[in-house]
């Protein structure tokens, strides 16, 4: 009996984990499905978001590429006016203005540059009362021999002062002749440069570019296309020497503006009624026909020196000389130059800049434009023709890399004639037109 019940026993047992590895067998055999699966559900939420990763650095890459920067210049002017006039619109005897705050630039410049060698630029300019377009053009660059550029839109024309950005230059304004020759310096056009520092190391730069010719000129609307078909064009060369042993550098160059002026009929709606009026070089009036050009060429030449003399010390000039015409038609009116007129012309500045420390930087310059070189003292009839010889005297501080502060001293001495009378009468002293400025320049 006792065998029969340990019999029993032992196959009780034999069968109970016979069941145990059946359900064990079973129970990893879900297991193993349920984690395939688990795995499966997860690669595809994996692959889900490498996929938007992807986008996401795709869109990130592209942001990359874009630089923002900017700058405001805040300024305080105090004026030394006339008696019977102010220097700011809106002034009169009864109430002239003799300081003033006012914002003189606020602008913010989008670049996107692509890794194929294209760059665009958008610089807009804001006004209390308006926004404006300063930049839009397109770079494309030469990829295969890094030396060549194509330029197109709006954009600086190729004068070195006038490429000289107003956020790092030292004084407050550019020269009276580059703002006449040179109004609003940025024109419509194409433009192709050559660099040949970049591969070569041969310090040679060439510009040439083609304009309109009529921006800033007449009322905006007549400045997003060209007026009367005819392209101005200029010519740039710079040449640069380095003596790095004698901490020196020294840029020479020079410039061309090949250009004209269209006469139009007056007024612009009447194609048979005759212009104004015009006078010549030698001042004497003549009566162009309808389509006829006027000359409106010059030459420059331009140096800037760079010397590593206790803490750095520079010296830059420009000299020009040409011809200039403009016309009085809303059309075509050339700014600081509104009048129907011809006229030979000379100007040039030199400017030297100091550094003093680490933090302060001292500047002055004179600067001379002549809009009639034919003729000089009474011997000139109308003040548009006065000669005008310019001190600027400043000081920059330099609070940060994005921070400076700026004090400026510009004054002006004019010619004397008679002819003119008023204020410009050889009994009259110095007309009062100086300003000094305090500028606050923050950019990023």
């Amino acid at each position: 009996m006792k065998r029969v019940v340990f019999g029993l026993l032992i196959l009780s047992s034999f069968f109970g984990n016979a069941q145990e590895v059946v359900n064990d067998t079973i129970k990893k055999e879900v297991s193993i499905d349920s984690l395939k699966q688990s795995l499966d559900e997860h690669t595809m939420k994996f692959g889900d978001i490498d996929e938007r990763l992807g986008v996401i650095e795709s869109e990130i890459a592209k942001l990359t590429k874009i630089k923002i920067s900017g700058y405001i210049q805040a300024q305080y002017d105090m004026y030394d006016f006339q008696d019977d006039k102010g220097p700011v619109a809106g002034s009169s005897a009864a109430a002239p203005v003799s300081n003033s705050f006012f914002l003189r630039r606020a602008r913010i410049k989008f670049t996107y540059e692509t890794l194929e060698g294209v760059k665009f630029v958008l610089q807009p300019d804001f006004a209390f009362d308006k926004v404006s377009v300063k930049d839009a053009y397109v770079v494309l660059n030469d990829r295969w021999t890094q030396t060549y550029s194509l330029t197109v839109g709006q954009f600086n024309r190729i004068n070195y002062e006038v490429e000289f950005s107003s956020s790092v230059r030292e004084f407050l304004e550019r020269t009276r002749m580059i703002n006449t020759l040179y109004p609003n310096e940025r024109d419509l056009g194409a433009k192709v440069e050559a660099n040949f520092d970049t591969k070569y190391q041969f310090p040679l730069k060439l510009q040439l570019a083609a304009f309109n010719g009529n921006f800033g000129e007449g009322a905006t609307a007549n400045q997003v296309r060209d007026i009367d078909s005819n392209k101005d064009v200029m010519a740039r060369i710079v040449y640069s020497l380095k003596f790095p042993s004698k901490g020196l550098g020294i840029d020479v160059g020079g410039h061309g503006y090949f250009g004209s002026t269209k006469v139009l009929p007056q007024p612009v709606t009447n194609p048979v009624t005759p212009p104004a009026v015009f006078s010549d070089t030698n001042n004497n009036s003549f009566t162009p026909e309808v389509g006829a050009t006027l000359k409106k060429d010059w030459l420059g030449v331009e140096t800037q020196v760079y010397y590593d003399f206790f803490g750095g010390t520079s010296l830059k000039a420009e000299y020009i000389q040409g011809t200039i015409s403009g016309s009085t038609n809303p059309m075509e009116t050339y700014s600081n130059f509104a009048a129907n007129k011809i006229r030979d012309f000379r100007g040039f500045y030199i400017s030297f800049m100091k550094n003093i420390g680490k933090s302060n930087q001292a500047i002055v310059r004179f600067d001379q434009y002549d809009p009639n070189r034919r003729l000089s003292g009474s011997d000139v009839t109308r003040v548009d023709d006065i000669k005008y010889n310019t001190w600027n005297f400043g000081w920059q501080y330099f609070y940060d890399e994005n921070v400076k502060i700026v004090l400026g001293y510009n004054m002006p001495v004019n010619e004397k004639s008679d002819k003119v009378g008023g204020d410009y009468a050889t009994t009259k002293g110095d007309r009062k037109d100086n300003t000094f400025s305090i500028r606050l320049q923050a950019k990023f």
